[in-house]
């Protein structure tokens, strides 16, 4: 991936985890590894943003459709990775309180680059949307809120796990949520933890649309493809009036800069 964002020569490629193509008018991009191993991977971050920024130039593509595996969001690979950089073993099975970050510099990386991807979402000029496929624990919960609009697979559940580990709810879930579903309720979730399923989700307007398990890649793509058909000029103007926050956002994040190791 390093070696296309020399070349700029195309918007479409393959690396290890990760590959985009293009489908009529949207950009696919497909995450097929560790997402929490990956945001921690400045050099890539560096460069899908770089992609993104293509995207964006592009007068032929009206949005980005962003679908991860399964695995890719979950409890699973948030342990490993939080075992990894605390040096306890943890697992969602067996959950204790993090009392340490023994490697504080890449938990610093990962929450300071999750603020990033948060902010290069919400100032894209274009449809972007997120099709979540599985578990999807807290931070990327957080981070999928900055999406336009989000499908889900009828599989997906979120999951607020950073509870188990008695560390912050990252990827500005704190910030996102209260204005999906309100205060009281937003408090309530952050507190108890536990999980969100698919249909709960919809209820409460975190997901725009669940499609089915069997066919999920191609309803996506048709339904990505729908929403992305109309006028660039259109979606900026709209964005821009939408995402009127971004002081509020900011001002988060300063505060979030106080707990990275927490």
């Amino acid at each position: 991936m390093e070696v296309f964002m020399k070349k700029k020569a195309s918007i479409e490629f393959e690396t290890k985890g990760i590959s985009c193509w293009v489908d009529d008018n949207i950009a696919v991009l497909k995450l097929s590894c560790s997402a929490f191993e990956t945001i921690v991977n400045v050099e890539k971050d560096d460069s899908i943003m770089d992609w993104m920024d293509l995207v964006e130039a592009s007068k032929d593509i009206t949005g980005i459709m962003a679908v991860n595996d399964k695995d890719c969001f979950g409890d699973v690979a948030y342990a490993n990775f939080l075992s990894e950089i605390s040096g306890q073993k943890l697992s969602p099975d067996s959950p204790e309180p993090i009392t340490k970050f023994e490697n504080s510099q890449i938990r610093s990386i990962e929450i300071n680059m999750l603020m990033n991807f948060i902010k290069k979402i919400m100032n894209f000029k274009k449809v972007f949307i997120s099709a979540l496929n599985g578990q999807v624990a807290t931070p990327f919960f957080g981070l999928s809120l900055a999406s336009d609009l989000r499908l889900a697979n009828e599989n997906v559940v979120f999951s607020l796990s950073h509870l188990k580990y008695a560390i912050h709810p990252s990827g500005a879930l704190p910030f996102f949520l209260p204005r999906f579903i309100g205060i009281s309720r937003a408090t309530e979730m952050l507190l108890k933890g536990g999980t969100i399923s698919v249909r709960e989700a919809e209820e409460l307007g975190l997901v725009n649309k669940i499609l089915s398990k069997e066919n999920f890649m191609e309803e996506a793509i048709a339904e990505s493809k729908k929403l992305c058909r109309l006028s660039p000029q259109y979606i900026k103007i709209t964005k821009t009036l939408l995402h009127n926050y971004n002081k509020e956002l900011n001002n988060y994040f300063d505060i979030e800069s106080n707990y990275l190791l927490s």
